[in-house]
């Protein structure tokens, strides 16, 4: 116990893929680590819109946090962070945790934007217990003959893929009709390759509307007011029109306002405090734009920590550099895009890449004790990218398919 006390205290405050990495690379036998996160579970948000088409359903996207934390040597507190001052991190509990520093990790929140009714009607798909919800109406909704008009808000990454999500179950469903919303002048308006167009192909013979350069002024239990007063019936409103800080941030004066990401240098270090470092969708790298994505956060977390160790040992830190990776954005069964720099490759058969990025993901976050761990492993994938993207093992789908593929500049 003694040299346990005398250690460095480092304080992980949230738990996610960031936290969760950088968590990782901290070894338990130099630093007294503590990671602190309100949910039992970690989840692998990048494939949590598979649950709205009932392709997956919830429980093999998440992780024991508490199990995870202490495989590491680590402690792990289920506890809600309320805010944080020069040395203590002070919880829900009444208690707080001392550091000598701190690493920020408090991802992102559902963002509404103030709209109207949008809280109350509109359906988050944050969580995995939130996609869970609208997987269940969805179903419901299949059960009967009663039109179901189905509403997307928010056209950006997300939002396209569970719009195909819902698409995948339910297109063939005569009783579905389609929206989908998007203040930009056209669906996934910050990626290359301009794949509006190419959305729109795949669901020309279906009953969809699209609403781009619309933006939403209320919601209600009907549908949805527009900025330009025109209305859409809706009896189920997706919401993923955007993000915003964790709270934490501006209640320990990391940021001014509440809408503000914490800005943080090269190195991951907050520019409020030098002893904390802001790591994933919390942080505002100054010299990086950086998207809100997890294959990011991961690396920020890995770099973070590592800047954590060098700065207890009075070393120089090290500038991140952000590596160039393409992204995966999957259209249901209809198509997946990879997204690169300047350019994106259309294919169906790249739908495969996402459920191995998933594997990998989870194989990370939880590496394998033994060979057995690692053959469970890969019979998950094998079995999850049969049952979420089977076409693309049909061999003569998969013919018919490879000449669709397209590049996209």
């Amino acid at each position: 116990m003694f040299g346990r006390q005398n250690k460095q205290k480092i304080v992980i405050v949230g738990g996610g893929v960031a936290g969760l990495n950088a968590a990782q690379q901290l070894k338990s036998g130099k630093f007294d680590v503590t990671l602190i996160d309100p949910s039992p579970h970690i989840e692998w948000l990048p494939n949590i819109h598979e649950i709205i088409s009932g392709a997956k359903k919830g429980d093999e996207l998440r992780l024991n946090r508490n199990l995870l934390v202490r495989r590491l040597g680590h402690r792990f507190l289920l506890n809600r962070a309320i805010e944080m001052t020069s040395s203590f991190v002070h919880l829900d509990d009444g208690s707080r945790v001392p550091f000598d520093v701190c690493i920020v990790a408090t991802g992102s929140v559902n963002n509404t934007f103030g709209i109207e009714g949008a809280d109350q009607f509109a359906l988050p798909m944050k969580s995995v217990e939130q996609c869970q919800v609208i997987a269940r109406r969805l179903h419901r909704a299949s059960l009967s003959h009663r039109t179901t008009r189905v509403t997307v808000v928010g056209g950006g990454i997300e939002g396209v893929e569970a719009f195909g999500e819902v698409m995948r179950t339910y297109r063939h469903r005569p009783q579905f009709e389609f929206n989908i919303v998007e203040s930009a002048d056209a669906l996934l308006p910050n990626c290359p390759g301009h794949l509006d167009s190419k959305i729109r192909s795949h669901t020309s013979g279906f009953r969809v509307q699209y609403h781009v350069g619309e933006s939403v002024e209320s919601v209600d239990p009907e549908g949805i007011c527009l900025m330009n007063g025109g209305a859409i019936e809706s009896d189920i409103t997706i919401w993923s029109g955007g993000a915003s800080p964790n709270g934490f941030l501006q209640r320990s004066y990391l940021t001014d306002t509440p809408d503000q990401w914490a800005d943080v240098n090269d190195y991951f270090q907050s520019q409020a405090r030098e002893n904390v470092f802001i790591i994933g969708d919390a942080a505002n790298p100054g010299g990086h734009s950086l998207s809100k994505q997890a294959y990011h956060a991961i690396d920020m977390g890995k770099a973070a920590a590592h800047n954590v160790e060098r700065f207890l040992s009075g070393k120089r830190l090290r500038e991140f550099k952000p590596s160039e990776k393409p992204q995966v954005v999957t259209f249901g069964d209809l198509d997946t895009f990879m997204l690169f720099k300047d350019f994106a490759v259309s294919s169906s058969v790249l739908g495969v890449a996402k459920e191995a990025i998933y594997t990998l993901g989870v194989l990370q976050l939880a590496p394998p004790k033994s060979g057995k761990d690692l053959m469970n492993a890969l019979d998950r994938l094998q079995r999850s990218a049969r049952k979420v993207y089977l076409p693309a093992f049909n061999p003569l789908s998969l013919l018919s398919k490879l000449p669709k593929s397209q590049f996209l500049s």
